[in-house]
């Protein structure tokens, strides 16, 4: 059975696909920050920005497949969930190696908009599923561009844990 999605759900993954893949930019403006607290190299901290990119590799490898084995729905509320969890975690890390592993667990869970995507057509018409998911695409691609530029801005402002902290317990996808 083909369903039809609405203007507004598919407005709603193309918000969540954004917020969920700027999870892995979110560290590369604040690695200074994350240094000065830490009293570390700049280059030392900057190591949370490729295990960033290392746990997203490993989350493609590894869960992104299990979204042909296991609903996608269930899928995508268990990986934010503990997207969210992963982030908190960094958020309130009081250690280097905390942060570290939050931030291999922030870039294995940032995968959801891979799962949202082929989620999207499936329930699309044959009519709008270009178009939607166009859409859900420039949501993604505005969360990888405006990431950098919004925790930039809210490091300055609130200290870097905040950008992990900001909205996490209220942006359940």
């Amino acid at each position: 059975m083909q369903h039809i999605l609405k203007r507004a759900d598919v407005i709603l993954m193309a918000f969540c696909t954004g917020l969920i893949v700027a999870n892995i930019y979110y560290c590369q403006p604040l690695v200074i920050l994350v240094a000065k607290e830490f009293k570390l190299t700049e280059s030392t901290a900057g190591s949370i920005a490729y295990l960033t990119q290392a746990g997203y590799a490993i989350g493609l490898f590894l869960l992104v497949p299990l979204g042909d084995m296991f609903e996608r729905k269930k899928q995508i509320l268990v990986i934010t969930t503990l997207a969210i969890v992963s982030l908190l975690i960094a958020g309130f890390s009081h250690s280097f190696l905390v942060l570290a592993i939050a931030s291999v667990l922030i870039g294995a869970c940032s995968i959801v908009p891979q799962l949202i995507l082929p989620l999207t057509a499936s329930l699309s018409d044959d009519e709008s599923r270009g178009h939607n998911i166009g859409i859900v695409m420039s949501g993604l691609l505005v969360g990888i561009l405006a990431s950098r530029a919004i925790s930039g801005i809210v490091g300055d402002l609130l200290g870097w844990r905040a950008m992990f902290r900001l909205l996490r317990p209220f942006v359940l996808c």
